[in-house]
């Protein structure tokens, strides 16, 4: 009986050591696959399609007007059109004789 109980108590430590490889392996397995987050999008509240810095939704149409490309000093005064809408000259010198 001895030799018995001592072939199961071998038998089951191996396999607990097996265990333990595997519960390793998934592990580290989990880690890897949880260490890269998932895109997420903010404007259209949606998973995995893109992120919210590539959303198509914030690019900007063609049809409207460009972004400044003024790269002066901030802390100048730049002449306003308030008829035109525009920076570059003032409303008082507008030629503009377009009435709306």
């Amino acid at each position: 009986q001895i030799n018995f109980l001592n072939s199961v108590i071998v038998d089951l430590q191996r396999k607990n050591e097996e265990l333990k490889i595997k519960l390793k392996k998934l592990a580290l397995a989990d880690k890897k696959k949880n260490s890269t987050p998932r895109l997420f999008c903010d404007i259209c509240d949606c998973f995995d399609l893109h992120d919210t810095e590539d959303c198509p939704t914030q690019a900007q149409s063609p049809d409207s007007i460009p972004h400044s490309t003024y790269h002066g000093n901030p802390a100048d005064e730049r002449p306003y059109c308030d008829i035109c809408e525009a920076f570059g000259h003032a409303t008082e010198s507008c030629n503009d004789d377009q009435t709306f």
